[in-house]
């Protein structure tokens, strides 16, 4: 009988650490696509790539300096994706070199997620607070900088 119950709960703890595994590795592919099609949108002038990516609700940040001083630059969704239709790649790094993307993710909550979007196209980096929605990952929250 001991034997019983100790495999019993061995069964269990292993049925849910492969549910938890799969459902992690599900998020993971989720969130880089989402990744991706933020940065390969903007890279490509697909709006409706990006679109897909973002949260209405989008806020894309970034600390400016100048003589002045220090102030935060903010972007929405709408700026957002009227800069991806303008987007012509008339600054990238790289020409001659294919497109390369660096996703790497932070962290994975229930609904939330942090990552960061480097290319070697572009002078900056992104790092992306992440939320699930209706079972979509969208990007909530850009905060971002040159490097």
């Amino acid at each position: 009988m001991k034997n019983f119950l100790l495999s019993f709960i061995l069964f269990q703890v292993f049925l849910f650490s492969s549910l938890f595994t799969e459902a992690q590795t599900n998020d993971t592919l989720q969130i880089r696509q989402t990744a991706m099609n933020y940065i390969e949108g903007y890279y490509t002038s697909n709006a409706e790539r990006m679109a897909k990516a973002l949260s209405p609700e989008l806020a894309k940040r970034i600390i400016v300096r100048d003589q002045s001083g220090d102030a935060i630059q903010n972007m929405g969704y709408s700026q957002l994706l009227y800069n991806t239709r303008r987007n012509k790649n008339q600054n990238v790094l790289n020409p001659d070199s294919a497109f390369r993307v660096e996703v790497i993710i932070y962290d994975i909550g229930n609904n939330i997620a942090t990552a960061k979007v480097v290319t070697n196209k572009f002078k900056f980096i992104d790092y992306l607070h992440l939320g699930r929605f209706n079972g979509e990952w969208k990007i909530i929250n850009v905060l971002w900088e040159f490097k």
